[in-house]
């Protein structure tokens, strides 16, 4: 890159010393089709020279000049999509800011903008019906005991932990020898040899086929529940009566399963048990996870993921908020060194789809998303597993060990430098809401079986893959601010914000079990009982999250490229005063307002970040690039950059940014032109710097907010340069008004952002690229609006600024790029320039009227202060020694322009080259006066001739379904001669049908002609997206093959020009030999002429369908009728054809 660099200022260099006179270019080339990057360093000159006009010339074609006939893919040909593509130039001299809003107090897990809050503990409820069961009386009863083993186990019930959770099983083999029948179980008990108390303790009972148990597979489902109490186990046998009798069905195994949550602990239970020679049994107190929810994120390291690059794996136990999602949210989202996205899933978006993106190839990512029950992201703890592989090209999303969603062909590459747990990947948005446990990342793409096995686990080294494991956070710390690697990286992840450790109740424990051949004693008991049972209502306390409350002041680093600083001027530890009583669902029953000891009242703090100045100098949106072929050495478009020569000056950083930028091939130079410009531009100042920003957030003036401005007093006319462009499903596809404002009071400036793209230039293209958008369009620069504001300001003063939307709705978001631009007054006092040819020209601007064999046409304009009113025009093609010459009247003030059609003669086409030809135009004369500026007043084009045809040839047309009333065509056409007079129009002026086939014989004299089809839809005749049907138009050569074929994806109109030359078929009327009279005829025509030998006259109707034919032989002159009267009016063909000649005549039937 260096050694281009040096290469680029060393032909700048030497281009400048050579170009010191008026009219003379300089070219700088910036990206070029072999450019590796988008951002570079260009160095514009920086002399004493002046330039009349500054032109970016943006060449674009399709990467490697390939076409990409995928239609979904981005990275061959021109990309699928349709991307923004912003350029800009950066000026660190100068200074860029964006105003931002935060709270006075950062309080976590808090909302509102009042805190009541209490320094001491508050403690939240939590409502649970327990049932104690009492006998009365056992009226008979049979008790089955099993084991008798001397063995502690103190994981059957876990009273030393918060939650527990264990499971057994026996034997329908053992039960049965036991003596165990086929009834109901009534109760259970088991030996201790300690005294402990254990809270919501729940016994559940199972029938199953398994024989043994594993933790890779643990029963979650499928008991019911015999036993809920608070019980105090005390040395020796504890009975379990239950309130709810369990059939035994004699012939299933049994699970017993055993639970507890314990809020205060108690000491360890002892209960005596057996051991067997297989695995019999699972427990865990594993139930820690933590909580974020809309407000933290966690930073996680990324150093160990650099060893990510083609293949990744991300899996983690996750229950969303069922309360809050779906919602647009971020769960985890990893950063490239550019900042780009590398690596993001949203869990979910507000449609409720599941977005897994990983890779970026130059700003674009690979994506694969599905559309997600709630309960897959919400409601429950479901196991999640994303896995990308840049080799295969397949990406993949695992639920609960299950495939559940994959793509093909993704082959970005993964970089992860910045990576953020429970929010985007800057910590600064799209926060998650939920619990997350149990999170791994591995360099390599897991298999299904190995997440299948693995996923209800914890990790250690007999994990296949425990090489690639580069992240492992368990989550199970329990408390803190930090969560431990337990990778051998062992990189400590942080926590943002008030992130809440939680365990779960102990019978809603569902992995991380560990496998025991240890199985307690139990007894079972069958028999009659009177019993007496009754409900409770049973409160659980648990200590509240408390508020991290921090204070913050803003701290203004103004005029200074520093963001400006939030300080935190107090960090405490509050509870909000408030508890709160829970069901055993979670829904608040009540809440009691406790002591209060102090209320904080959140205020809004208005602060600055701040940046180089970035000045957006194009705004171009790519085209969809399907089946798109923009040529060899692509298309070209030409821009005035002039109003940017301030900061077009010395060593400047140029980027191309926001997604577009690698869709297809660039080739951009800047063209300064030497010379004197029409005004001197003072500055450019940046109002806001350019972004996009949703609708709320502009109707609340928290971005684009009214901005004070100082105005130059250099400068004696001023002008805002506004480029808005809508974004979103409503954003784009709505038109909105927008305004400016300047000084408060009446709004100045009101006008829709809205853009017709039936007529684009570039076309056909992939997609909907014919749907009107909000100030853009698929394959075109972005509209640029411009309001001089001279006559509202006063230089040297200080004025205010305002932009707005009036309304929006919806997905509306919108990016504005505006400038103020300063002039000094104007340079020249008579000074006339002619700016562009529209016509004759190969510019892919003008490409949907060229090429031309009409009125040339051209764009003059006023750049001298004294009013324009009249104008020499000349103007010639080649080499021409003849200059056709026109006089212009008019009025046009300073900067003001016209576009004139020239009144040239037909044979200014005559003897064009095949390609390349060249049209010249030169101005003089201003107000019959001399021009104080001459170098402005000449300019060429390069252009293409025209199609000759014969003349006379079919238009064959097939009409598709779209109608505008009772089968009435949307389409319809028209052929005008030179002089714009009507020559044929579809259906003799009437109306074309719907699905109809057309075929009409044109007769034409030597001469141009524009052929001019128009579709009220604007969807042509074959376009895929509006089930319109396809649609066809043509020109045919009589007898012969097709001479233009018209592309049916036309949007809102074709426009034709060409030319008939009498070539090989003689349609003109020789008045010594031939006579075709009266023309137009009521009954009958009379031939006139003369042949020799066997003379054939037939009668063709408009589509060349043959009516009538006549045979005979003479040797001199003859004169025949053909009867017409029995004919429909219209237009009628007779051919004549002899030994030496053919002759075509049209005659119209009235």
């Amino acid at each position: 890159m260096l050694k281009k660099l040096i290469s680029l200022f060393f032909f700048i260099i030497c281009f400048t010393a050579h170009s010191q006179n008026a009219g003379d270019t300089i070219t700088i080339q910036t990206f070029d089709y072999s450019s590796t990057t988008r951002d570079t360093m260009i160095n514009f000159p920086n002399n004493s020279l002046t330039y009349e006009k500054i032109i970016m010339s943006y060449n674009m074609r399709c990467k490697d000049d390939v076409v990409n006939t995928s239609g979904s893919i981005n990275n061959i040909g021109c990309g699928a999509w349709d991307y923004s593509c912003h350029t800009n130039i950066h000026d660190s001299s100068r200074i860029d800011s964006i105003r931002a809003k935060t709270a006075s107090h950062l309080i976590s897990n808090f909302s509102g903008n009042v805190y009541p809050y209490s320094i001491s503990p508050i403690y939240n409820y939590y409502q649970f019906y327990q049932q104690n069961t009492i006998i009365n009386n056992i009226i008979n009863e049979d008790t089955i005991n099993s084991g008798n083993g001397t063995q502690q186990l103190n994981y059957v019930i876990s009273s030393d932990q918060k939650s527990n959770k264990s499971q057994f099983v026996f034997l329908a083999s053992e039960l049965n020898s036991l003596g165990l029948i086929n009834d109901s179980i009534h109760g259970i008990s088991l030996n201790s040899i300690s005294t402990s108390n254990v809270n919501f303790f729940k016994i559940k009972l199972k029938l199953s086929t398994d024989s043994t148990l594993d933790a890779t597979t643990p029963h979650s489902s499928g008991f019911t529940e015999v036993f809920h109490s608070n019980v105090s186990i005390v040395p020796g046998e504890n009975r379990f009566q239950f309130h709810t009798p369990f059939m035994w069905d004699g012939v299933s195994n049994l699970i017993i399963e055993f639970s507890s949550t314990n809020s205060i602990t108690s000491v360890p239970t002892a209960i005596l048990g057996d051991s067997l020679n297989y695995s019999c049994g699972l427990y865990s107190n594993d139930a820690s996870n933590i909580n974020i929810n809309q407000a933290e994120h966690i930073n996680i390291p990324h150093n160990p993921l650099n060893s990510i690059n083609n293949e990744i794996t991300v899996s983690f136990w996750v229950y969303g908020d069922e309360n809050t999602l779906p919602y647009n949210s971020t769960i985890l989202e990893g950063l490239d060194g550019n900042g780009s996205r590398t690596l993001n899933i949203h869990f979910p978006w507000s449609n409720s789809r599941v977005y897994w993106d990983c890779g970026n190839n130059a700003g674009s990512y690979d994506r694969i998303d599905k559309l997600a029950a709630q309960n897959e992201f919400s409601s429950k703890w479901n196991h999640w597993v994303f896995t990308k592989n840049s080799i295969s090209g397949e990406m993949k999303m695992y639920i609960n060990g299950v495939l559940w969603h994959s793509g093909s062909n993704k082959n970005a590459l993964i970089d992860i430098q910045e990576l953020t747990l429970g929010s985007n990947g800057k910590g600064t948005g799209y926060f998650w809401d939920g619990k997350i446990k149990e999170m791994r990342i591995f360099n390599k793409e897991l298999s299904q079986s190995t997440i299948s096995d693995w996923m209800n686990i914890r990790l250690n080294n007999n994990h296949p893959n425990y090489s690639d494991l580069v992240a492992y956070y368990p989550f199970n710390e329990g408390a803190g601010s930090i969560a431990n690697d337990n990778s051998i990286n062992n990189s400590i992840a942080t926590f943002n914000g008030n992130v809440i450790w939680e365990n779960s109740r102990g019978e809603n424990i569902s992995q991380f079990f560990n496998a025991t051949n240890f199985r307690p004693n139990i007894s079972l008991f069958q028999g009659s009982y009177s019993i007496t049972s009754t409900t409770s209502v049973v409160l659980d306390s648990l200590l509240a999250p408390p508020n991290t409350v921090e204070e913050r002041s803003i701290y203004s680093n103004y005029n200074s490229l520093n963001h400006d600083s939030i300080a935190i001027v107090s960090s405490n530890t509050f509870w909000h005063a408030v508890s709160y009583t829970y069901d055993t669902s979670g829904a608040i029953i009540s809440s009691d307002t406790l002591a209060i000891d102090s209320t904080i009242n959140i205020g809004e703090l208005i602060y600055y970040n701040r940046y180089p100045m970035a000045f957006q100098i194009m705004s171009f949106v790519t085209p969809y690039g399907a089946y798109l072929d923009l040529g060899t050495y692509g298309k070209t478009w030409y821009f005035d950059v002039t109003d940017f020569a301030p900061i077009l000056k010395g060593l400047k950083r140029m980027n191309m940014t926001s997604g577009g930028q690698w869709q297809e091939d660039m080739d951009i130079k800047f063209h300064f032109i030497v010379g004197t410009p029409s005004r001197d531009v003072v500055n450019i100042q940046q109002i806001w710097r350019p972004q996009s920003r949703g609708y709320n957030s502009i109707l609340n003036e928290n971005s684009f907010e009214p901005r004070d401005v100082y105005l130059n007093p250099n400068a004696v006319s001023y002008k805002l340069r506004t480029v808005i462009t809508g974004h979103g499903q409503e954003g784009e596809f709505i038109p909105r008004d927008h305004y400016l404002n300047v000084n408060g009071g009446n709004i100045e400036y009101t006008w829709p952002v809205w853009t017709e793209c039936a007529a684009n230039p570039i076309y056909p293209q992939g997609g909907t690229w014919i749907y009107d958008r909000a100030g853009w369009c698929p394959g075109q620069a972005s509209d640029i609006r411009e309001d001089d504001i001279t006559a509202l300001v006063t230089p040297g003063q200080i004025h205010n600024i305002d932009y707005g939307v009036t309304n929006a709705s919806g997905t509306s978001n919108y990016w504005v790029s505006s400038q103020l631009v300063s002039y000094k007054a104007p340079n020249h006092n008579l000074d006339a320039s002619v700016i562009d040819i529209i016509s004759p020209t190969n510019k892919v601007k003008f490409s949907r009227i060229n090429p031309t064999c009409g009125r040339p046409k051209i764009i003059i304009k006023n750049t001298g202060a004294t009013t324009l009113t009249s104008l020499k025009i000349e103007y010639w093609v080649n080499n021409s020694t003849t200059k056709e010459v026109q006089i212009w009247n008019g009025t046009l003030d300073f900067q003001k322009q016209d576009t004139i059609e020239l009144n040239a003669p037909y044979n200014i086409w005559d003897n064009l080259l095949s390609s390349n030809n060249k049209f010249y135009v030169e101005i003089s004369e201003p107000n019959l006066s001399n021009d104080e500026n001459i170098y402005n007043n000449y300019i060429h084009s390069t252009f293409d001739p025209v199609p000759s045809y014969d003349n006379t040839f079919a238009l064959w047309l097939q009409t598709n379904s779209g109608s505008i009333g009772l089968n009435q065509s949307e389409t319809s056409w028209d052929i005008y001669d030179r002089d714009n007079n009507l020559v044929y129009e579809s259906a003799g002026g009437g109306a074309l049908t719907i699905n109809s086939q057309y075929r009409d014989t044109l007769v034409f004299d030597d001469g141009c002609y524009t052929f001019l089809m128009n579709d009220t839809d604007d969807d042509g005749i074959d376009f895929w997206a509006n089930n319109d049907g396809a649609g066809m138009a043509r020109f045919r050569k009589l007898g012969a093959s097709w001479i233009k074929i018209f592309e049916g994806d036309f949007g809102k109109f074709i426009h034709h020009e060409f030319q008939v030359n009498n070539n090989t078929t003689s349609i003109d009327e020789n008045v010594d030999t031939w006579a075709f009279y009266p023309n137009p005829s009521k009954n009958q025509v009379t031939i006139k002429g003369i042949s020799n030998g066997i003379t054939d006259l037939i009668l063709l109707d408009s589509l060349g369908k043959q009516l009538k034919k006549i045979t005979f032989e003479i040797n001199g002159k003859f004169q025949k009728k053909i009867d017409l009267s029995y004919l429909e009016d219209g237009i009628y063909m007779i051919k004549v054809i002899t030994n030496t000649e053919e002759i075509l005549k049209k005659v119209v039937k009235i």
